[in-house]
């Protein structure tokens, strides 16, 4: 069976938002593993938490942009008039998950700032768990398209 393959011009807006969507999504599990192995070994809590801030700044804020920036450029394209409900989801995961990861951030960092111990800490892994919750659902959406 012959696969259907897409104009050359849609090659690279695909390729950045599938690259960004697994930045994001493996940035996030890790984020929520490390701050979760900072609950359980308390002697390495200020290190993880450093961890989970770097892996903040340097690989969910840069996914989350590739990832949105390169959607919205196949969406404008592709869909210029109305876009399906599978594209919806997707944006609807990431529209109030951007305000999701500024609080999230700004946990991370109030955690590194506290040596990775107190409540602070707790809420980072939870967040982010939440976060990869729905990355899956939107995942799952674009892939199936129901």
């Amino acid at each position: 069976m012959l696969a259907v393959i897409r104009p050359d011009s849609w090659n690279l807006p695909l390729f950045l938002h599938v690259l960004g969507a697994t930045v994001l999504f493996g940035a996030t599990a890790t984020v929520a593993i490390v701050g979760f192995a900072g609950r359980t070994h308390a002697p390495q809590a200020p290190m993880l938490a450093r961890v989970g801030l770097k892996t903040f700044l340097f690989g969910i804020i840069p996914g989350f942009i590739l990832m949105r920036a390169a959607a919205g450029w196949i969406a404008d394209k592709e869909f210029p008039d109305k876009t399906p409900g599978w594209v919806d989801v997707g944006f609807a995961v990431t529209e109030p998950g951007a305000i999701l990861l500024i609080a999230l951030g700004i946990l991370a960092w109030m955690s590194v700032r506290r040596q990775g111990v107190g409540r602070i800490a707790v809420a980072v892994p939870v967040l982010a768990s939440i976060y990869l919750v729905a990355l899956g659902i939107a995942w799952w959406a674009m892939s199936a398209k129901p």
